[in-house]
């Protein structure tokens, strides 16, 4: 049996089982969602994860996929986010003319801007 997580880093968890090679037998994290073996859930490592934020573990397939549409619409909001911040650090270097926009005018009219600054 399995139990699907969202892990925000990569983690290792072992139960001290070792390989021919004598290396401890390790099941890694993706980041993002994964599934990993039940039996990580009784490890101290695996409680401490979901105590400090770095993993998160899901009871039912409709609550991960919940929390799957959540990060979508959140990645989407940060793209726009960046798009606008990038726009508006544009439009603070130059008013089309070669000249700067005076910071204090808060719109997207350049042409706005220019009439605002020569009244000054």
């Amino acid at each position: 049996m399995s139990i699907k997580v969202l892990a925000d880093k990569i983690l290792a968890f072992d139960r001290g089982e070792k390989d021919r090679e004598g290396q401890l037998i390790k099941v890694k994290t993706k980041i993002g969602f994964c599934e990993l073996p039940d039996w990580v859930e009784k490890t101290d490592y695996f409680k401490l994860a979901t105590a400090d934020g770095s993993l998160k573990a899901f009871t039912s397939p409709g609550e991960s996929e919940a929390v799957l549409k959540e990060q979508e619409k959140l990645a989407a909001l940060k793209a726009e986010v960046f798009a606008l911040e990038e726009k508006r650090d544009l439009m603070a270097k130059t008013d089309g003319n070669g000249g700067g926009i005076d910071p204090g005018v808060a719109t997207t009219d350049t042409k706005a801007a220019k009439t605002s600054k020569s009244k000054e």
